[in-house]
C-alpha cells in the first residue's frame, strides 16, 4: 500500500511524537502488516523502514509499538506466524540485541515476505 503525501507527513508527525524518528530521519519504505506478540496475540498495524530503524506502529491503544534499530539485528528469518499452531508461510523471525544485550526476537507478518527480507538483508550489510 503506497502511502499518499498526506498519510506520510502524518505518519511522520506521528512516529516524531512517539520518539520513533529522529530529526533528519526520513521513511523509506511502509507496509501493513501484523506483530505477533508472544507467538500468539496478532496486533494489526503498520511497519515503517528508515535509513537507520525498523518501526511498528499497531493496536487500538497503541501499546505495541516498537522499533528495532538495523545495527542491533543479529539475524532475519523465516518462520511461519500463527496462533498456537503457526501455519501462515508470511513470517519473518526478526532477532536483535535488546537495550541490555540480550537476545530478544519480533514476529512480523507481511505479505511479499520474500522482498521484505530482501529490504532488510540490504539493509543489515
Amino acid at each position: 500500500m503506497k502511502l499518499s503525501e498526506k498519510q506520510k507527513n502524518e505518519w511522520i508527525t506521528l512516529l516524531k511524537n512517539l520518539g520513533y524518528l529522529p530529526e533528519g530521519e526520513t521513511l523509506v519504505e511502509h507496509t501493513a502488516g501484523d506483530y505477533w506478540e508472544f507467538g500468539f496475540s496478532q496486533v494489526r498495524g503498520n511497519f515503517f523502514f528508515t535509513e537507520k530503524t525498523m518501526i511498528f506502529v499497531g493496536g487500538m491503544l497503541g501499546n505495541n509499538n516498537w522499533g528495532v534499530p538495523y545495527d542491533k539485528i543479529t539475524e532475519i528469518k523465516k518462520c511461519n506466524a500463527g496462533g498456537i499452531i503457526p501455519i501462515i508461510p508470511t513470517g519473518i523471525k526478526v532477532i536483535y540485541a535488546d537495550e541490555n544485550g540480550k537476545s530478544a526476537k519480533k514476529v512480523c507478518s507481511v505479505l511479499k515476505r520474500n522482498d521484505w527480507m530482501e529490504f532488510l538483508n540490504n539493509k543489515l550489510q
